[in-house]
C-alpha cells in the first residue's frame, strides 16, 4: 500500500499576466497591483515499508518550512518580475517542482490553486487528481 502526504500554504500573489480569454468573455480583470489568493501544495508519496520505527516517513514540519519560504518569494511582487520566463501557473508549478525535488525525497507533485478564479495546476511525474 502507498501513502500520499500533502502540505499546503495559503498566500496572496500578483501573477502580473493579463487574461485575454477572461477579458473576451467580459469577465472581471485584475487591476494593476491587485492580487489573488493562491494555495501552494506539495505531495510526497511513499510505501508502508518506508515508515520509520516512529511511524512516519515525511517530516511535514520541514516540508511546511520549505513551502513557507516559497510563499514569501511568490508573494513578494509580481511574478512577471520574479521569474525569467512567462509565469503561467503551469510554468511556475514546474519550476517549483524542480526546485524542491532535490530537497524533498519522493516529491510526488507541486500544485498551485488559484482560489480567486478557481483553477488548479498540478505538476509532477505521478500526477493524478
Amino acid at each position: 500500500m502507498a501513502y500520499l502526504v500533502e502540505v499546503e500554504r495559503v498566500f496572496r500573489a500578483r501573477q502580473g499576466l493579463p487574461s485575454p480569454v477572461l477579458a473576451a468573455r467580459g469577465g472581471p480583470r485584475l487591476g494593476a497591483g491587485e492580487d489573488i489568493e493562491v494555495v501552494l501544495r506539495a505531495g510526497v508519496s511513499f510505501d508502508d515499508e518506508q515508515l520509520t520505527e516512529r511511524g512516519w516517513y515525511c517530516d511535514t514540519d520541514e516540508l511546511t518550512g520549505r513551502l513557507e519560504r516559497w510563499t514569501h518569494i511568490l508573494g513578494d511582487g509580481p511574478w512577471t518580475v520574479r521569474f525569467p520566463f512567462r509565469p503561467t501557473f503551469e510554468l511556475v508549478a514546474r519550476h517549483l517542482f524542480h526546485a524542491l525535488q532535490p530537497e524533498v525525497p519522493q516529491l510526488a507533485y507541486v500544485e498551485l490553486v488559484d482560489r480567486t478564479y478557481g483553477s488548479r495546476t498540478r505538476y509532477g511525474p505521478r500526477v493524478s487528481g
